[in-house]
């Protein structure tokens, strides 16, 4: 299933938010991540057939360093915020 814009926009309101949590991180890398974080979600808007696990595998894959640096549990709300959205 697609996402409409605004799961997309929602979406980015979460990873900012995960951003956020990040204490030890200098503005510079919250800066690069911001954008990598943008790109993937602009990029969200043209897959046609999503599923929640594939586009947790994506981010994953192209945002390691994100991932390992926000707090445990980030990822489940993320699949859970895209679960209850398709």
């Amino acid at each position: 299933m697609k996402l409409k814009e605004l799961d997309v926009q929602e979406l980015g309101i979460l990873f900012e938010e995960g951003l956020n949590r990040l204490q030890n991180m200098d503005k510079r890398e919250k800066i690069r991540l911001r954008r990598r974080i943008r790109d993937e979600l602009f990029s969200l808007l043209g897959w046609e057939l999503a599923s929640p696990a594939g586009i947790i595998k994506r981010f994953e894959e192209r945002m390691p360093d994100f991932f390992q640096a926000v707090p445990y549990g980030f990822k489940d709300e993320v699949l859970e915020f895209l679960i209850n959205r398709m």
